[in-house]
C-alpha cells in the first residue's frame, strides 16, 4: 500500500469550504481510481491542509499523476490555495485499525447514531 500526502494551505477562512469541495468534488473522482484505497484531508486551524490518498501500489499513483488525473484536482483547488501545494509519496509500513475502508469512514462521518 502507498500514501501521496499532498500538503496545502488554504486561508482559515476557507476550511470549511475546501473540506466541502474536497469531499463532494475530490472523493468521487478518486474512488474511480485503479487502486483507489481510500483518501483523508486533514486540517489545522491555521489553514494548513493534508491530503492523504491511499492506492494498492505504486503503480496505480504513478498512473493517476501520468493521466492528469491529480493535477486537475489540484487545480480545483489553485483559488483557495496560500502558496505552492507539495506532495510527497511514501510506502505504508504500518495500516491498522483502518478496515472498512469508506464505508466505514462516512459511517464515522455520519456521528454515532449512524454504527447503531
Amino acid at each position: 500500500m502507498y500514501a501521496r500526502i499532498t500538503f496545502i494551505q488554504v486561508r482559515p477562512e476557507d476550511i470549511e469550504e475546501t473540506a466541502r469541495f474536497y469531499d463532494e468534488s475530490v472523493v468521487p473522482a478518486a474512488r474511480e481510481q485503479e487502486g483507489f484505497l481510500g483518501t483523508v484531508l486533514l486540517a489545522r486551524d491555521n489553514g494548513e491542509m493534508m491530503s492523504i490518498a491511499l492506492a494498492d501500489n505504486l503503480d496505480d499513483l504513478h498512473a493517476n499523476e501520468a493521466s492528469g488525473y491529480y493535477q486537475a484536482q489540484v487545480a480545483k483547488f489553485r483559488d483557495r490555495f496560500v502558496g505552492r501545494p507539495r506532495r510527497e509519496i511514501l510506502r505504508v509500513a504500518v495500516a491498522k485499525g483502518v478496515d472498512g475502508g469508506v464505508e466505514l469512514a462516512e459511517t464515522h462521518a455520519a456521528g454515532p447514531q449512524a454504527s447503531v
